[in-house]
């Protein structure tokens, strides 16, 4: 391959920007993407129309509530393109060396400023003063200047009148002259009112109104000259206040200053509720409870008693760069490759549209001079990355720390935060008002709102950037769990679902250990110009692997072989050797098939793992692999995946990944891990390779396709320590941290005397949950041992004891191995020995031990055998669980004798027609077996059954029938019977 060649790269070479750095220019440069300005428009006329009809709209005015750099302000100026819009910015003055944009109207924010000493009603007649002055001189000028004119083409001509002249710092002349003319005017006419007033500095009730009539008047004849034929339905004028925020804040309550100026503010507008006239807040910095208060906490009386506030407005455009970016690399015939995916031009065309913008900017800095030749800086841009941390850790501000890591560590691994609890909403705020959390929803009740971290690899990036530089440059590895402890013993994150945060952590931290195994970025790649990304990048998965896993657990997990091909199945580690994972981040499913292979290229594209829905059957997350070069195109047949499942439960149970819901390809090799996180005290192997065998039927001899597992690689990791994991540093503080991410007993963490045995006793006594022994004492009973006796802390030693002299509930390592070697080894006539639970018989030779992971069950394929059903092999057919739920299926057992099963084994075709001579046996096993797949069933329920019939008992299906069923009944009931050692 040469590296020079892009083609054979599988780069591709995208336009550069012809903007010269400025956003000013930028933003003239590109035309506004989406329909979010005429979504707007369409919500506002809504509500103006719905609230007229039901006359219980308080004001007409609509919040705009988002984070940073989703195109608040842009939306609002592409609105003044098609609706008549009077624009006003209220941006404070950025610290030095901060930019801002757009540049703010610095004489109407100073007039909003100047608030100190006065009362409620004397702001109120300023601010009608001023709205009074723009409506007055907004008729003037477009009778000045655009006469005739109306609709959309007046709205265009007057945004570009204002627009006219504007700079990255400044807004034009044109603009400034406007407001100046404005506040100089409201100024006036509050000076020539306030001569009539009892009270000079306050006016009254009464002298309040006659400032709200002269309002009302000019607004009327504004609307006559914008939209003389206008019917009165949708709104013809639009008036928006960007950087709001600061009208927001609290004053010192005095006697005559009780609220906010944006309350107000409201109180003004809610006189203007019958006019055409819609008003618009944009701000990043916003309060939820200060912006969209709930209607007890709006200080009018017409809102607390029932009046309607518009809910916030939050629908903004997303991924609207993507598509082009798609089609640039589609023109220039290049294939979408892990290689271009992971350049700093690609990953800027995904999420908001600051990225794009920015990183446009940051190409259009350098311009070739036309005299010399010579590549010239003309203007000083920030790298993507720089401008992402900035961002997302508040310029990196020091008081601001802890809510930085939470909103870093958030948007690695997803979190969810506790809606309930008021001190979380008002952190959650704080993530969305400073740290790039997006708002995805805000009730009409407005409680609360929906918030979380969308698919941004710039971000992801810039999060693991700031990550890898915390607590003392040890990184997430240490950060990690220390962040989630401390924001759940808070209370601040959302409860039941700590056992998959605590694993989708224990990833992430095994991707960022192994990043540093990364291929190197080809410089030659158009696409890999100035600052590349350091941790949203290919990792090789055997690495990967290595990273997560304890050192002492390599050769389990490398060496490895499919579940159904003991022996003669390639290893993990050969079949895996070229194949990579790409995950900076995790992103939310809302349905399941997002997890299939046609969903996962795409996620592997944007280098995301996904988190399940809650509830979805057999995995809680999925981490999409590329098989091959990173150079190669990413599509359906080169997609694979890990499949997760998080359990955090004390005693693991039998439970399955099922390959099939990822990669239904049977070929297709997949890798699927289960964690059980919640064990206090598990017994080595802490990581087992998953095996077992599928049963023989006449379909598999004469169709040997691959079965559901035999190309599956499947682990069980036991515990959540250093001794399980790489990514768990062994330092107590470190389990200590773990411990309380994984603590079932969410209320005791949160009580804060809970070590102290009299405190607790009485925290207990107020029953916060109700436990089986406290019921039982109150009722006078005596309490019970646990179901299971391994889970009795107590029992410990006693259930040790027992699992040695009685056959434990489930069978050990290699039992079928065992079971089967001997079973081959015994000659026919013979007297066939049965090898006991724990221990190998003497003189009994069992052949190569075949590890069997306890806690699993396979996807499809057939499982132990009990070694008190030495006469019947017995076998379940199972169909997926999701479809026994819906079609109410019943479980088919299946016998087959034993003598037939040894033939099957040995490969004899010829043994399976025929009626055997072998006697049944009933079944006292007290293990349940484990289930086959579905179409495993159908070929053993149509032709093995009628062959189980002996001799004797041909046409007593009735009588066979019934011993089927007795022999499930007997499935764990009474004692199990053992031969004596000899």
């Amino acid at each position: 391959m040469n590296p020079n060649n892009n083609e054979e790269q599988g780069v591709a070479t995208l336009s550069p920007s012809n903007s010269n750095g400025t956003i000013a220019s930028t933003y003239a440069e590109i035309d506004f993407r989406g329909e979010a300005a005429q979504c707007l428009m369409r919500t506002t006329n809504y509500y103006a129309k719905a609230g007229a009809s039901a006359n219980n709209l308080y004001n007409k005015s609509i919040s705009i509530i988002q984070s940073s750099g989703t195109g608040k302000s842009r939306t609002a100026e592409q609105l003044g393109e098609i609706v008549m819009t009077i624009p006003a910015n209220l941006r404070e003055e950025p610290g030095k060396g901060v930019k801002a944009y757009p540049p703010p109207d610095v004489v109407l924010r100073e007039y909003f400023e100047d608030d100190y000493g006065k009362s409620d009603s004397r702001l109120r007649a300023e601010y009608a003063a001023v709205l009074e002055a723009m409506f007055d001189l907004t008729a003037a000028e477009l009778v000045r200047l655009f006469k005739g004119l109306e609709g959309s083409e007046l709205a265009r001509k007057w945004a570009a009148h204002l627009r006219n002249g504007q700079s990255d710092e400044e807004v034009g002349e044109n603009r400034k002259q406007f407001y100046q003319t404005v506040v100089d005017e409201a100024k006036a006419y509050i000076v020539e009112k306030s001569k009539k007033w009892i009270d000079r500095k306050s006016p009254n009730e009464k002298e309040l109104e006659v400032v709200f009539a002269d309002l009302l008047s000019s607004a009327r004849a504004m609307v006559k000259c914008v939209a003389p034929k206008h019917s009165g339905e949708d709104n013809a004028c639009y008036v928006y206040f960007d950087e709001a925020h600061n009208l927001t804040k609290q004053p010192k309550t005095t006697k005559t200053r009780l609220w906010s100026q944006y309350h107000n503010l409201g109180k003004v507008l809610a006189e203007l509720c019958n006019q055409p006239i819609f008003f618009i807040f944009l701000s990043t910095n916003s309060h939820l409870q200060k912006f969209a208060p709930v209607a007890r906490n709006c200080p009018s009386a017409r809102a607390s008693s029932g009046r309607f506030l518009v809910p916030p407005f939050t629908e903004l455009p997303f991924d609207i760069f993507l598509s082009d970016m798609y089609e640039e690399l589609e023109a220039t015939g290049n294939p979408r490759s892990l290689a271009n995916a992971c350049t700093t031009k690609v990953m800027s065309s995904m999420g908001r549209a600051l990225w794009s913008t920015h990183y446009w900017r940051w190409e259009g800095q350098w311009k070739k001079s036309e005299t010399a030749g010579q590549v010239k800086k003309v203007v000083n841009v920030d790298d993507i990355f720089k401008l992402a941390n900035d961002k997302l850790t508040l310029l990196g501000t020091k008081e601001h720390i802890s809510d930085s890591e939470l909103a870093s560590l958030g948007i690695r691994v997803g979190i969810t935060f506790n809606s309930m609890s008021p001190a979380a909403r008002e952190v959650e705020s704080r993530q969305v008002e400073s740290h790039m959390r997006i708002v995805y929803s805000i009730p009409e009740h407005r409680e609360y709102m929906r918030t979380g971290h969308s698919t941004e690899p710039i971000l992801a990036e810039a999060a693991a950037r700031f990550l890898h530089q915390t607590d003392m440059s040890t990184g997430i590895i240490s950060s990690g769990p220390r962040i989630l402890a401390q924001n759940i013993q808070q209370g601040f994150l959302a409860k039941g679902e700590r056992g998959e945060l605590c694993g989708r952590l224990l990833v992430t931290i095994a991707h960022d250990l192994a990043v540093g195994k990364c291929p190197e970025i080809n410089t030659d790649n158009p696409l890999a110009v100035g600052p590349q990304p350091k941790f949203h990048r290919p990792v090789p998965v055997l690495d990967f692997l290595r990273a997560l896993f304890a050192k002492k657990h390599h050769n389990t997990v490398l060496k490895a072989t499919p579940v159904t091909r003991h022996g003669d199945g390639p290893t993990l580690e050969t079949t895996f050797k070229e194949a990579f994972v790409c995950f900076s981040h995790f992103a939310l499913a809302d349905d399941s098939e997002v997890l299939e292979a046609d969903c996962l290229q795409t996620c592997l594209f944007r280098g995301l793992a996904i988190q399940c829905k809650d509830n979805q059957y057999s995995v809680d997350a999925v981490i999409p692999i590329h098989m091959g070069p990173i150079t190669n195109p990413i599509t359906t047949e080169t997609t694979s995946a890990i499949g997760l499942q998080f359990k955090n439960r004390v005693a693991p149970e039998p439970c399955s990944v099922n390959r099939s819901i990822t990669i239904p390809d049977l070929e297709q090799p997949v890798i699927s891990i289960v964690f059980e996180l919640g064990e206090n005290s598990p017994k080595d192997p802490l990581v087992e390779a998953h095996h077992t065998f599928p049963p023989i039927t006449r379909n598999k001899l004469s169709n040997p396709r691959a079965g559901p597992d035999d190309n599956h690689y499947s682990f069980v990791a036991h515990g959540c320590t250093h001794e399980t994991y790489n990514a768990i540093p062994d330092r107590e503080e470190a389990r200590s941290h773990y411990r309380m991410i994984l603590a079932a007993d969410k209320l005791k963490y949160e009580f804060p005397r809970a070590n102290n045995p009299m405190s607790f006793a009485l925290y207990r006594a107020a029953k916060p949950t109700l436990s089986a022994a406290e019921v039982r004492k109150e009722w006078g009973q005596q309490p019970k041992g646990p179901k299971n006796p391994s889970i009795d802390q107590l029992g410990r030693s006693r259930a040790s004891k027992q699992r040695k002299s009685d056959q434990p509930s489930v069978p050990g390592p290699s039992t079928l191995q065992r079971r089967i070697s001997t079973r081959r080894q015994t000659q026919a006539g013979t007297q066939e020995e049965e090898p006991e639970w724990n221990g190998q018989k003497s003189g009994a030779s069992s052949g190569p031990s075949l590890p069997i992971a306890k806690g699993v069950t396979p996807s499809g394929s057939g499982a132990n055998m009990p070694n008190n059903q030495s006469g019947l092999v017995r076998s379940r057919a199972s169909h997926d669980l999701a479809k026994l739920a819906t079609s109410g299926r019943m479980e088919v057992c299946i016998l087959v004798p034993a003598k037939r099963y040894r033939r099957m084994m040995s490969g004899d075709n010829s043994s399976l027609a025929g009626p055997s001579t072998e006697p049944k046996r009933q079944s006292t096993s007290s293990v349940p077996p484990a289930p086959v797949t579905g179409h495993q069933y159908s070929s053993q329920a149509e032709k093995s059954e009628p062959e189980d019939e002996e001799p004797d008992q041909k046409g007593k299906g009735t009588q066979t029938r019934g011993l089927r069923r007795k022999s499930r009944s007997s499935v764990g009931k009474g004692p199990s019977k053992k031969k004596p050692r000899h």
